[in-house]
């Protein structure tokens, strides 16, 4: 007959087996997600490579003789759509950029996923082989309460499982809800410069600071893009509501083209407040979410203590 003081050393080397066993498919499900995600990333970038290759074209045709040159010049706004063509230039190296930083943080989150599913090992054949051993000493110990026991050695670890899958999409939620505030209060900045150059006349220095505080903003709303693809993943495999309304792609490509020197001031306005409209949204969207994800903490925690306390009265009554 096994010692009743093996038990629940083995009890516990069940539940350990449970919850890599859980984890290794909760990495499964992240990973198919950031693959499927850096699939996106590659088809945006080429696309954006393209864009980029067209523009230049059109800024080589108006720097060379050709037609294009020649219409401009007989029509005397060579210079003006010379500086039209090289602005859009500019626009798709950027968002170019911003799309190849993109493509590199999604490659990492796979990568990262991939890494942490391989480090677990063959979790199968480690979950089989606590089971047998368990089921061997409750046999051996002629225990009336080795089926239930074994049981709650498997809730145990699948509810350990779902508490740290929730805990981790309440901490990329945060991040996200942090970098939302810090673009709020730069698209806000960036609102009143445009106001006051638009109304009010401006100036070189005004147009500096409007056109700083919308690269500030731009910046934030990148940090914004980012924290939305990782809580995307996140909530991958803990079957949380989606964000209603928000599509994590749209969102950057939206977020991305926000600004462009070629506009006139009025419309560079306009679109700072249709950013802020939409980052007000998303942050009531993000809200919600994060009531939702307490709740489902606490209701994880409120099982979890009651299984552990009923596995605790069987464990110390053999």
């Amino acid at each position: 007959m096994s010692e009743p003081s093996s038990i629940p050393a083995l009890a516990d080397a069940v539940r350990d087996a449970v919850t890599a066993r859980t984890r290794h498919a909760q990495r499964e499900a992240q990973l198919a997600v950031a693959e499927r995600l850096v699939a996106e990333r590659e088809a945006e970038t080429a696309n954006l490579q393209r864009q980029l290759g067209e523009e230049l074209a059109d800024v080589r045709r108006l720097d060379g003789i050709s037609a294009t040159r020649l219409w401009a010049t007989l029509r005397g706004d060579a210079e003006e759509r010379r500086a039209v063509e090289q602005a859009e230039a500019d626009a798709a190296a950027r968002a170019l950029a911003a799309a190849q930083a993109r493509l590199a943080h999604a490659r990492e989150d796979a990568d990262r996923f991939r890494r942490e599913r391989d480090e677990l090992g063959d979790v199968e054949a480690a979950y089989r082989a606590a089971l047998a051993r368990y089921e061997a000493a409750l046999t051996a110990s002629d225990a009336p309460q080795a089926a239930e026991l074994a049981h709650l050695s498997r809730q145990l670890g699948e509810l350990t499982a779902e508490s740290r899958e929730i805990d981790e999409a309440a901490r990329a939620l945060h991040a996200a809800r942090v970098a939302l505030a810090d673009a709020l209060q730069m698209l806000d900045s960036a609102g009143g410069w445009s106001t006051y150059d638009t109304f009010f006349g401006g100036g070189m220095i005004t147009d500096l600071m409007k056109h700083s505080r919308i690269d500030e903003a731009t910046a934030s709303l990148t940090q914004v893009n980012r924290a939305l693809e990782r809580l995307s993943v996140e909530l991958a495999d803990i079957d949380a509501p989606a964000l209603r309304g928000v599509e994590i792609s749209q969102t950057l490509a939206v977020f991305d083209v926000l600004f462009d020197n070629v506009f006139a001031d009025w419309m560079v306005r306009e679109r700072i407040s249709q950013a802020r409209d939409g980052a007000l949204a998303l942050g009531d969207r993000l809200a919600q979410l994060a009531q939702y994800l307490g709740q489902r903490a606490a209701d994880a925690a409120g099982v979890h203590a009651a299984v552990a306390a009923k596995r605790e009265a069987i464990l110390t009554s053999v």
